[in-house]
């Protein structure tokens, strides 16, 4: 039996939860913001928020780090994934806000949905870091024996590489189509909570 130990990390984007063999932490973080009107805070996002990747400043972000210790195993076919002790570690960083006296309670009720929103993206990527960590667990088991251990390496590091990069672009096309609906969906949850048009 060889092992192979396999480590990826992908940003962008509290618990503990065994899933398919699979282990899952997860914790949350805060950075704070400061700011009396709905305005101040929206500001206050876009310089103090976590900084990612290309050098901007975000509401929240995910941190996802998948590792894995594979194991494998000589049979009468050859070679195969015995197995993939899989783990994943999620670290999500969301803003908090302590309310200054003179904030109006419009302005609280607009940091409350708009708090409650950037949690739920972010919980969209952690779970689609979920889904991935179980094809990943489901596809590294079912890859077909190779006639030696040292090939059968081979073959399940570059199939772990090129999952980690279809994940990436997973996580990647969530923000992008998030993009496009952001603004007019917490508009209409604004909107609706304080009955009248955000401007």
């Amino acid at each position: 039996m060889r092992r192979l130990l396999i480590s990826g990390l992908a940003a962008g984007w509290m618990a503990t939860g065994v899933a398919h063999g699979a282990e899952i932490t997860e914790r949350t973080t805060y950075f704070m913001v400061q700011g009396a009107t709905f305005a101040e805070l929206d500001r206050a996002l876009g310089m103090t928020g976590p900084l990612l990747s290309g050098g901007e400043r975000h509401a929240g972000s995910t941190k996802v780090t998948f590792s894995r210790d594979l194991e494998f195993a000589s049979r009468k076919m050859g070679c195969q994934v015995s197995r993939t002790n899989l783990r994943l570690d999620l670290v999500t960083t969301l803003p908090r806000w302590n309310a200054p006296g003179r904030a109006d309670p419009q302005t609280r009720t607009k940091w409350k949905i708009l708090q409650r929103d950037i949690a739920e993206h972010e919980a969209h990527h952690s779970k689609i870091a979920k889904t991935w960590l179980d094809r990943m667990n489901r596809e590294l088991l079912a890859l077909p024996a190779e006639p030696t251990c040292a090939r059968m390496e081979l073959v399940a590091t570059r199939r772990v590489h090129e999952l980690q990069l279809d994940h990436a672009n997973a996580q990647v096309g969530f923000d992008r189509a998030e993009a496009r609906v952001v603004d007019s969906r917490l508009n209409g949850k604004l909107a609706a909570a304080t009955g009248k048009a955000i401007r």
